[in-house]
């Protein structure tokens, strides 16, 4: 097969690829309605923290209205090919994570919102609504509070409707720092029976094995479910995979076996940020300030904010990690996750200073390079995107994060073809990271000469056919392995990109 240029790597990411996808990626929506406020409260109750909330029927629905899958005509709402759609059958649809395009989607339509939707939005959403489980409130107070959500942000709109006493939604803070679903483990695993799974798994992961690492650190839980470094150790290596979900259900129960361990803090605080998940990601990362040796003395006699003062989270977090910075410029965590509070902030110029810092601290750190990449990415800059993916890359080329991520900066450079085989190569690494198809499809409808073999390998998310079609797709068994070091120093690197 034929290996794609470049060895690039990825890594738990978080706020850097929320915002990668282009806006001629971004899905379209029939009618010329104002989604806008319906939009905000897709995010809004999405950071409200609680993960069965943020996948209900509700906000399900708004999320495949904001992709396309679902559009408005007339008083009824209808799919892709026109087909009106029952609401029964609309529920039986298991809720879905929001990829990167589809919350590039959902902030567009919220930027450019004004005023009040269509009236068949407002029927559509209303009849949602009317379904999330647990939640008693009245189509006028929905208004109310979709009209809050207009004018300012999503979360002057939280604070408001929370200042306001409306019922409902004060439970909705409740589980942000709870337990989410139970973790499934896979039915054969050869390495049940192995002395030192946890031990296995690194000289897997230094080998490139990752697919067998995740198996071994699966050994690791199963046999010993209060290991907090297996569990970590897990859920980093689901986030380098790109299966954010499964990356936070194994750091939330590391988290709950050990309250104290730094790492899964952190780690945490970047993996809920990359859901979009930003409240329960502000909560750990302050806990990161309050449990760390040198660094607790900052949150010492400071008030916690409240529970749903989205607005004073954020300020009192970011300057802590910026009192942290100042204090040690040699900390390299408190650099990674000042990035990573800088593109919650959306402040991208201080978050790729943050992480430029980080990845001369820590240079052969591939998880590094490729937040830097992802925050490059997010504010317009992918050609430097590129050149900060080809270091994670070298370090480890079997990252199937940093490959797709490297698909989506070629992809805003108007790279299709590159985009196509780098989203394909990520899949081929870990082909359970399936919302990629989306982005592929997408790839592929904007490359001039694609054609129906294409389409239907993709449609048929068939990896081995979409790869004699596709050119230029990685070899897995061709790839170098992963390396000790770069061969340049950092500051030649970031040099080269005006950093």
């Amino acid at each position: 097969g034929v290996v794609a240029p470049a060895p690039v790597a990825a890594a738990p990411v978080a706020a850097p690829q929320v915002a990668e996808a282009t806006a001629a990626e971004a899905p379209a929506v029939e009618e010329e309605v104002d989604l806008g406020p319906a939009a905000q409260m897709v995010e809004m109750l999405r950071n409200s923290g609680n993960p069965k909330f943020a996948e209900s029927q509700f906000v399900n629905f708004i999320d495949k209205v904001s992709k396309g899958d679902f559009k408005f005509k007339e008083n009824t709402v209808v799919d892709r090919n026109g087909q009106e759609i029952d609401w029964d059958s609309l529920y039986d649809t298991e809720a879905a994570t929001a990829t990167a395009s589809d919350r590039q989607a959902l902030e567009q339509m919220w930027a450019a919102s004004s005023g009040a939707g269509s009236s068949s939005m407002e029927a559509g959403v209303q009849q949602a609504w009317r379904d999330v489980p647990g939640l008693d409130m009245s189509d006028a107070e929905l208004q109310r509070m979709m009209g809050l959500a207009g004018p300012g942000t999503m979360e002057e709109a939280w604070t408001e409707a929370m200042a306001e006493g409306m019922p409902g939604l004060e439970h909705l803070y409740s589980g942000g720092l709870g337990g989410s679903a139970a973790y499934k483990f896979a039915e054969d695993n050869p390495y049940l029976d192995d002395e030192d799974p946890l031990a296995l798994a690194m000289r897997l992961l230094r080998e490139g094995r990752d697919r067998e690492a995740l198996m071994a650190l699966e050994a690791e839980v199963k046999r010993n479910p209060e290991s907090s470094e297996g569990w970590r150790q897990l859920g980093e290596l689901y986030a380098a995979l790109d299966q954010d979900v499964e990356a936070i259900q194994c750091l939330r129960k590391g988290h709950e076996v050990d309250p104290y361990n730094l790492d899964s803090l952190l780690a945490l605080g970047v993996s809920l940020t990359n859901e979009l998940d930003h409240m329960p990601a502000w909560r750990y990362l302050r806990r990161w300030i309050e449990n760390h040796e040198e660094h607790q003395v900052l949150s010492q006699g400071l008030e916690t904010p409240a529970d749903y003062d989205f607005h004073e989270w954020q300020q009192q977090v970011t300057d802590l990690f910026t009192k942290a910075a100042e204090a040690n410029p040699l900390d390299s965590q408190v650099f990674v996750a000042l990035g990573v509070i800088q593109n919650i902030n959306r402040n991208y110029e201080s978050a790729i200073q943050a992480l430029a810092t980080a990845c001369r601290l820590r240079p052969n750190d591939h998880t590094v390079w490729n937040k830097l990449g992802a925050t490059l990415a997010n504010s317009g800059k992918s050609e430097q995107a590129v050149v900060a993916y080809h270091q994670g890359l070298t370090l480890k080329p079997n990252y199937a994060r940093s490959w797709s991520n490297l698909a989506i900066a070629h992809a805003n450079l108007g790279q299709h073809a590159d985009a196509a085989r780098f989203y394909l190569s990520s899949l081929v690494l870990n082909p359970e990271a399936t919302h990629i198809w989306n982005f592929l499809h997408s790839a592929v409808l904007n490359m001039n000469g694609a054609g129906t073999a294409e389409m239907k390998a993709i449609d048929q998310r068939d990896i081995a056919a979409a790869s004699k079609v596709i050119e230029g797709v990685l070899d897995p068994a061709a790839l170098p392995k992963p390396r000790e070091e770069l061969t340049q120093p950092p500051d030649e690197i970031l040099g080269s990109i005006g950093l």
